[in-house]
């Protein structure tokens, strides 16, 4: 048992590392997502094509504070379209809440040896691994001088604290009894009241990971193995805490919506300041 837990630790300690390399390795860099220059390593990116990419100062630290209102208030600017996608997610929620029991039910009936060590391994996805992965990418910007990854690790940061903030602020509105300890998918505390058993609406693990993943794949999209990567690794890690227990299936996918989109406003909201410096650079 020893030599296995000792691979499982070096195999997810590695992982991250090697994600990383194949992201910053030149020959999968073809095109800047950001603004459609070249980057393809440190020396390449001069001023012109880094223009508004973020360093930790305070412009970085201001952007917090002056980002977050956007994105609070998306909703009063969504399209017709966006509401259609919002109705999908609110109509899946139904459907999952109807039938939260019955998945509970089944997956804990149908535990495997195999699928507790997959579980174990994908979970921390959710929590432990993501600033890591973004520490990773920034240290490895500025070592490298790859202006792209050190802007798309602060970026994700960002795009992690305001999704952070909307699902903690919801589990202390939406105080809902974890599965570990009911089989009442609809049993509700009061807000504010009860201890992490009434903390299973929405789940965190869920909302980081789709945060992180949202966030590279959009970042990096041009590398067609990213998102699905990305995604795939997301979807495992929330499917994971309905293994163990810890979420009913709707929470899931209300953390998993959440961190998608609050993390794709993010993302628009750099694109427009990046075309803004843009054509600030070329008014010269």
């Amino acid at each position: 048992m020893i030599p296995y837990f000792a691979a499982m630790t070096v195999m997810k300690r590695s992982l991250s590392f090697y994600l990383l390399f194949l992201l910053h390795c030149p020959a999968f860099s073809q095109t800047n997502s950001l603004n459609g220059s070249a980057g393809q390593s440190g020396e390449m990116q001069d001023d012109s094509s880094t223009a508004g990419y973020y360093r930790i100062n305070r412009t970085y630290l201001k952007s917090f504070l002056t980002d977050f209102p956007k994105v609070a208030t998306a909703p009063l600017r969504y399209s017709k379209k966006n509401w259609k996608t919002v109705g999908l997610v609110v109509a899946g929620t139904g459907v999952l809440l109807v039938a939260d029991r019955g998945i509970k039910q089944f997956v804990q009936r149908n535990h495997s040896g195999f699928l507790d060590k997959s579980a174990d391994i994908i979970e921390p996805f959710g929590n432990k691994y993501p600033p890591y992965i973004m520490g990773v990418m920034y240290l490895a910007g500025v070592i490298t001088k790859d202006r792209k990854m050190e802007h798309v690790s602060l970026v994700t940061a960002k795009s992690l604290v305001f999704s952070t903030l909307f699902y903690v602020g919801s589990k202390q509105l939406v105080r809902r009894r974890r599965p570990s300890f009911t089989d009442d998918p609809f049993e509700i505390n009061s807000m504010f009241q009860g201890g992490r058993e009434w903390t299973s609406f929405p789940s965190g693990h869920a909302n980081t990971v789709f945060t992180v993943a949202t966030a590279i794949s959009l970042q990096y999209r041009h590398k067609k193995w990213v998102p699905p990567l990305a995604y795939s690794i997301a979807g495992l890690t929330g499917l994971s805490r309905i293994y163990h227990n810890r979420h009913w299936a709707s929470d899931v996918l209300i953390g998993a919506a959440m961190g998608h989109f609050i993390t794709k406003t993010v993302h628009k909201v750099e694109e427009a300041k990046l075309r803004k410096q843009t054509v600030r650079t070329l008014n010269f």
